[in-house]
């Protein structure tokens, strides 16, 4: 191994490192949302394309800052997680239990945007997927929106 090789391994290991030990426990969610929020972008083009649809600059401006909207959603969720605890500590209060809400933004995020990109696949190319797989995804969602009761009537 030559001396560029090693630098090379090195850089990776401490770049993966640090990126690491900053997203914590909330690596694997933010690389699902971030993978899922690709995944929709990328099959709602091929949607478009094999739909015939003209590709508008306009609607993937709107569509960026719907996609940036849920980053900040999901930077909320992780916020929150570190903020409830440190706020109840000065009032003297402890929760028994933690309060998962970034991982909970984090799937619900990533549920939404696998039912979109199930609905553009369906568009692109209509009998590729089970229609079962997106309704097992909509309840899913509507499980959450419930607070988990998994009743799937709306409150």
């Amino acid at each position: 191994m030559n001396i560029k090789e090693h630098q090379l391994k090195l850089a990776t290991s401490l770049i993966s490192g640090l990126v690491a030990s900053f997203w914590g426990i909330y690596g694997p969610v933010i690389l699902c949302v971030l993978i899922a929020i690709c995944m929709d972008v990328i099959s709602g083009l091929v949607a478009s394309m094999a739909s015939g649809e003209k590709i508008s600059s306009q609607v993937g401006w709107i569509g960026f800052w719907k996609k940036m909207a849920l980053l900040l959603a999901l930077a909320f969720g992780i916020f929150m997680d570190s903020f409830i605890p440190i706020l109840l500590g000065t009032i003297s209060l402890e929760l028994p239990f933690t309060m998962p809400i970034g991982t909970i933004v984090g799937c619900y995020i990533v549920i939404n945007e696998a039912i979109s990109i199930i609905e553009n696949i369906n568009k692109a190319a209509p009998t590729a997927l089970p229609k079962w797989i997106k309704k097992i995804l909509e309840g899913a969602g509507k499980t959450i929106d419930n607070g988990g009761s998994g009743d799937g009537k709306d409150n």
